[in-house]
């Protein structure tokens, strides 16, 4: 039973006596004083504040003098010093090269307000594609953060990189770990030279990482002893596990860091469970030091044994809690552009790299030999192509796989955009099709098809499932996909005609909602060659055969 509040009015003052769960709560209504010897809240005793008492504090229980007091009606002003105070214009941090719109400014003052003031923990709720790296960035740089750890799964990492170069001008050294810096003994002895370097030259040190390295040793022994000004968990219900290893070394990370800030757009991807261990990071004093106990608060146990969850309790209670440190930016906020691509990029395995490279060596030595052209270049990107999709084609005409990079790219995207949200995803070949089924399945969702082999998408269109593989030749004119704005594009086509016709199709009239293109590449692959030439609104393929002769 969810413990009530009591609110009465003695000798001028609101007095409100409250369970602990509510203190932060308590101490957010403006005018809030302590009193310790009667263990209660004091409050000014007029209509705002029983009025904001009455919608802040849930199961609230109330004596007949605050009820009349909050049926009266304010006939004269009330003293200055009970005025709410002004809002302050937000001052930006030095060194911001980017102008943030409205919900990014105000997201950054209410994160700024309780990292500064508060219990030094925020969580940023901004769904994908609203912008949330840029905040974050701005709290780094109006902290003056010396030491900066950022966590974040691994096809983000180069990404952290490039959003600090394009947001800010600030002498920070940078150090990406991502697979490229090889195993975590490797990450390790990389931090720890960026360290010594940021320490002799008086430079702040920003250290990015992956979900998978961070808890892993050595690099978990050195960064659990580090002082930390600022930790970034990036997709933090990737810690929603209380037992995960990732989770429980952000556990560990939590008391070396002077401030902490969490950033999803899914802080509750599957159940209201999920907030317990992002929160145990950020602040643990808001919903306390036990799982099992806060799961018996929250939760309905029943089935086998009473060891199954059947149903939530106490939501409201939750809520009011997590918005005690979270601000929330849905995809409708106003000032968003109408459309926005993002790149994530994936490395190929090395056996398949060997595949990748002979062709490729094979393929520039005939272009400047002067024996291929234009005419006869495609089936010989095509099959790079392929390759760079995990899939090599022989010539009885069966595919092979020999990776799954991509692949995994993909489900780890789906995971990230959540459950609640529609997503097309398009494709060149056959195999790639059959790759985002696998990988929606391995997400958890359902998947439909609109290719010359299958056509779903009626029932995609009626919700029957949320993510629709379309083969780029059948997604083009006149096919309507406003029922996502989340348009992945797995591997591409080399006209510019059906590279406008995929985005296009989500980004049409009807569509409603902001876009975000999200843009899978393998790396140090043709992906990279023909996103270029698209990007510049060239022919692909001779753009491609210039690129190498050059």
């Amino acid at each position: 039973m969810l413990e009530a509040a009591f609110a009465d009015v003695v000798a001028g003052r609101i007095l409100l006596r409250a369970p602990f769960a509510n203190l932060l709560l308590c101490k957010r209504i403006p005018g809030a004083a302590w009193d310790k010897a009667r263990r209660v809240w004091a409050y000014p005793a007029t209509p705002r504040h029983a009025r904001l008492i009455q919608t802040s504090i849930p199961c609230l229980e109330a004596s007949d003098k605050f009820a009349e007091l909050l049926t009266r009606r304010t006939t004269t002003p009330e003293p200055p010093a009970q005025a709410p105070e002004p809002q302050p214009a937000v001052e930006l941090p030095a060194g911001l090269k980017t102008t943030p719109w409205r919900h990014q400014i105000e997201a950054f003052r209410f994160a700024m307000e309780r990292l500064v003031r508060g219990a030094g923990a925020v969580l940023l709720a901004l769904e994908m594609g609203v912008g949330k790296t840029l905040v974050a960035l701005m709290v780094l740089a109006a902290m003056a953060a010396r030491r900066i750890l950022i966590c974040c799964p691994l096809r983000v990492v180069p990404v952290w990189q490039q959003q600090i170069e394009r947001h800010l001008n600030l002498p920070l050294i940078v150090v990406t770990l991502d697979d490229s810096a090889g195993s975590v003994a490797n990450k390790k002895k990389l931090a720890e030279e960026k360290l010594r370097l940021a320490e002799a030259t008086g430079r702040p040190l920003a250290v990015i990482i992956n979900y998978d390295s961070v808890w892993r040793a050595p690099f978990a022994e050195w960064a659990e002893k580090q002082p930390w000004d600022l930790i970034i968990a990036d997709e933090s219900h990737r810690l929603k596990a209380p037992g995960g290893k990732a989770s429980l070394a952000f556990k560990r990370l939590r008391s070396r860091a002077r401030a902490r800030l969490a950033l999803t757009g899914t802080p509750l991807p599957h159940s209201p469970l999920d907030a317990y261990a992002q929160f145990r990071f950020l602040d643990p004093s808001i919903f306390g030091p036990s799982f099992a106990a806060f799961r018996q608060k929250y939760a309905v146990m029943g089935g086998f044994q009473k060891k199954q969850v059947t149903a939530f309790q106490h939501l409201d209670e939750l809520e009011a809690l997590m918005k005690t440190i979270t601000f929330r930016v849905s995809k409708d906020v106003l000032d968003l552009p109408p459309e926005t691509h993002v790149t994530y990029e994936c490395d190929l395995s090395p056996d398949a790299l060997r595949v990748y490279r002979d062709l490729e060596d094979d393929f520039v030595a005939e272009v400047r030999d002067g024996r291929i052209t234009a005419a006869n270049a495609m089936v010989k990107l095509l099959r790079l192509q392929q390759v760079a999709g995990g899939w090599v084609k022989t010539d009885d005409g069966q595919y092979h796989r020999v990776d799954s990079a991509k692949q995994n790219l993909l489900a780890d995207t789906l995971e990230d955009i959540g459950p609640n949200e529609p997503v097309v995803v398009f494709c060149r070949f056959h195999a790639d099709l059959d790759a985002v089924h696998e990988a929606a399945k391995a997400a958890g969702f359902q998947s439909l098809e609109l290719s010359g082999r299958r056509d779903e998408l009626k029932r995609w269109q009626e919700g029957e499932a949320q993510v629709l593989a379309v083969q780029i030749s059948a997604g083009g004119v006149g096919v309507d996909l406003t029922r996502a704005r989340y348009s992945i594009l797995y591997s591409l086509s080399f006209s510019l005609g059906e590279y406008d016709q995929c985005l296009a199709r989500t980004h049409r009239p009807g569509q409603l909602r902001p876009v975000l293109h999200i843009h899978l590449l393998a790396k140090n692959t043709v992906d990279e060659r023909i996103q270029r030439a698209l990007d510049r609104r060239a022919e692909v393929v001779d753009s491609i055969l210039k690129e190498i002769g050059a």
